[in-house]
């Protein structure tokens, strides 16, 4: 039996004043720190998950991004300027924004994103009561992420004797989890050596000095200024050539070898969730940080083959996707 006209439009009507009831009134300013550019699939996926959940840019929400270009010494300085412009909500992505933004504001909520030791660093009382106005999705859980990558170069090159990794000292969570993680690498018969980089100029003089120091793996950890643009250290790589692990998606696709990492797009978007709820009321003092549940394991087969390198079965059986 077909459905009456006043049926149809009373579905019409709930539809629509479900819609408005979603779509916030009022507009929101958003302010936006971004380490290198405020660009690329995660800040897509943050900026699409607002969309969805009725933020619209030009609309209801105005973004006042601004990027360090990966010029650290810069995020005093531009942290002063977003936080005097007094923004509803001001959301950082990595342990140097969120630290600094923490240390300016105590009363504009901060969302942050991809920091892996928000604890230890200072930004929340706890995981479960973040207590302050600053909360946000955590990278990694500390004291398993670092120890599982080395434990993958060491299954990659059962042979290797020496890797280096490659740092950048004004993050927080690496100096953190370097000196929490790095002493069980012994355990695995490995040397470490630990580069430091702090400027994206800094990168090849980085991978030159792993080549001097007859390292026979790299391992890049997560940073902005590491791993933008993706193709860089993959790129630079190939004239070495030097196996390397990365900490993020992106790198792999652009030629890298391998890399074990969280799923960046998925934190993205649950970090838009958290704005949503902020600017909906909710208070940060009360929403608790959440921390990644699942790893991807990544890998290039096109280059391990370049490289000369045999990547056991026992590895690929536990990739979440293989790159041919």
């Amino acid at each position: 039996m077909g459905r009456s006209p006043c049926f149809a439009a009373l579905v019409l009507v709930l539809l629509a004043s479900s819609v408005a009831s979603q779509t916030p009134a009022k507009t929101a300013r958003l302010g936006m720190l971004c380490p290198v550019r405020c660009a690329g699939p995660g800040y897509t996926a943050f900026e699409d998950e607002l969309r969805r959940l009725g933020w619209v840019e030009g609309h209801n929400l105005i973004i006042e991004r601004r990027a360090l270009e990966g010029r650290y010494e810069r995020v005093v300085e531009l942290v002063t300027e977003v936080v005097r412009s007094r923004p509803d909500v001001i959301v950082g992505p990595g342990a140097p924004i969120a630290r600094a933004l923490k240390e300016a504001t105590s009363e504009i909520p901060i969302a942050f994103s991809f920091v892996g030791n928000p604890v230890q660093i200072g930004l929340v009382q706890s995981l479960a009561r973040p207590g302050l106005n600053v909360t946000g999705v955590a990278a990694i859980t500390p004291g398993a992420f670092l120890a599982k990558q080395f434990e993958i170069l060491r299954e990659l090159l059962p042979q290797a004797q020496r890797v280096a990794v490659l740092v950048n000292p004004a993050n927080d969570d690496h100096r953190l989890t370097l000196a929490r993680e790095v002493p069980m690498t012994a355990q695995l018969g490995l040397q470490v050596d630990v580069i430091e980089v702090r400027t994206s100029e800094d990168v090849p003089g980085a991978i030159e000095k792993a080549k001097a120091l007859h390292t026979e793996g790299l391992l890049v950890l997560g940073d902005a200024i590491l791993n933008t643009p993706p193709n860089r250290v993959p790129d630079l790589l190939t004239r070495t050539p030097l196996p390397a692990l990365y900490a993020s998606r992106d790198p792999v696709l652009a030629g890298g070898l391998i890399a074990y990492t969280p799923d960046m797009v998925a934190i993205a978007r649950r970090h838009a969730q958290y704005v949503d709820r902020i600017l909906r009321g909710g208070s940060p003092a009360e929403m608790p940080v959440e921390q990644p549940s699942q790893y991807n394991l990544i890998v290039n087969l096109k280059t391990a083959r370049a490289l000369g390198l045999t990547v056991p079965p026992s590895l690929l059986s536990q990739a979440d996707e293989v790159i041919e």
